[in-house]
Order: C-alpha cells, then structure tokens, then sequence
C-alpha cells in the first residue's frame, strides 16, 4: 500500500516508506495511523480455508459413492469363499461318483476338507451339522453340512437347513436313483451384516432354478440364487 485516504477531508497521502502503525499527518491537521496491508501468510490462510470450504461437498459427494462401493467389493470377495468351495465340492461329488457309481453327502466320506474360517455355512441335505462354535471342530458323524465358523466370526449367528429359502431347502442332497442320480449342494451366509442371507447352490442336475440375473442354473456351475450384496 502506497497511498491512503484522510478519514477527515479524503485527501490522498503518500505513506511510502512508512511502516504500518507510524503516525502521518494531513494537510488539514488530521493524525492517522498507516493500515497494516494484508500479509502473504494472511493471504495463504484465507485461500486455504476458501479451499477446504469449497472442497467439502466434492468431498462429500465423492465419500457418497466410494464408500458403498468398497462394502460391495469387500462383500464380493467374501463371495468367493462359497464359489470357491461349492466348486471344490462339487469336484469332489464328482471323483467319488465316479468310483462309487453314486453321491454321497455325508461331508466326509467324499475327500472333502473345509478350511475354518468360513462365514458360510454349506449343507448337502438335511441332517447333522459340523459345528464350529469352538477353537477345535469336532467332526460329527454322518455330517452333511458344516455350520459358519462362529468361534473365529462370534458376531455372526449359526444357521441352519431352515435358514435357506423353501426352493432350494427342497432340492438339497441326492435325489433319484443311482446311478442315475443327482446331487445338490448350497452355501448360504450373512456378510453385510443385515436380514438377508446371501445364498449359492450347484448342482449335477437340472433344478428349475434361476439366479439373481433370471438366468437358469446350469448343472456343475455355482449360482447365486439370493445376493446379500444387492438385496
């Protein structure tokens, strides 16, 4: 600032030179005291906090879609536990039918290890369950489903047969004559931690069932028959 205002008679003074807070004097007698002129720091602080106040409902805005998206690839990848599983499952059905000429849904009598720590619960039929509410599982004989591992994920809650939705409860474990006979196996689990369970089945024959996209299950290949991602 080079110049100012009298406050009395508005004549302009040149306070060149002059630090602010020194006095000057007017023409018309007037003493005024030279401003203080708006420092760089000053300036930086005023364009930072304009900048967060603009910024915030971009931010806003951008944790509103980011967020819900990251819960769904953390669900998603959740997911792949029970693909994964029905898959090794299902691979398993296949080498004993195989060798035996039938199914079998006894859990193990077929070749098959279920790693602990799973959120889903995986049943072949109705009919005793492998718990896992404790650090070691204790096999049960004639198994034919493994419950969620409650001891390593306490929040979540057992589930059961019961828990599945009526069309595919119905079709679970062998159905027919063998060797002409299939087998049905389903995944269910809560990991979203709402009502809704997310539901999985395959299957070595035709069901009648469609997925969550209305497609037809397709024998050998796991479905998602109840999405807990979306639903």
């Amino acid at each position: 600032m080079a110049n100012m205002k009298c406050l009395k008679c508005g004549r302009v003074l040149d306070v060149t030179g002059l630090a602010p807070g020194s006095n000057i004097t007017c023409a018309c007698g007037n003493v005024a005291s030279v401003p203080a002129g708006t420092s760089r720091k000053t300036l930086f602080a005023i364009l930072a906090v304009s900048g967060v106040v603009l910024l915030c409902p971009c931010v806003g805005i951008l944790s509103a879609i980011a967020i819900p998206n990251f819960i769904r690839f953390q669900s998603r990848a959740k997911q792949a536990e029970c693909k994964m599983n029905l898959k090794a499952w299902y691979t398993a059905q296949q080498a004993h039918q195989a060798g035996a000429n039938a199914f079998e849904p006894d859990v193990s009598k077929v070749g098959f290890m279920l790693e602990r720590g799973n959120r889903y619960a995986y049943f072949a039929g109705e009919g005793p369950m492998e718990s896992r509410a404790e650090a070691q599982a204790t096999g049960t004989e004639g198994a034919v489903s493994v419950g969620v591992d409650t001891f390593r994920f306490a929040a979540m809650r057992p589930l059961s047969i019961a828990d599945l939705p009526r069309e595919v409860a119905g079709q679970l474990g062998v159905s027919g004559e063998c060797p002409d006979c299939a087998i049905t196996l389903a995944c269910a689990g809560n990991i979203d931690n709402d009502e809704t369970l997310d539901v999985w089945v395959v299957s070595s024959g035709e069901l009648g069932l469609r997925d969550v996209n209305g497609a037809p299950v397709v024998p050998g290949v796991p479905a998602n028959i109840v999405n807990d991602v979306t639903d």
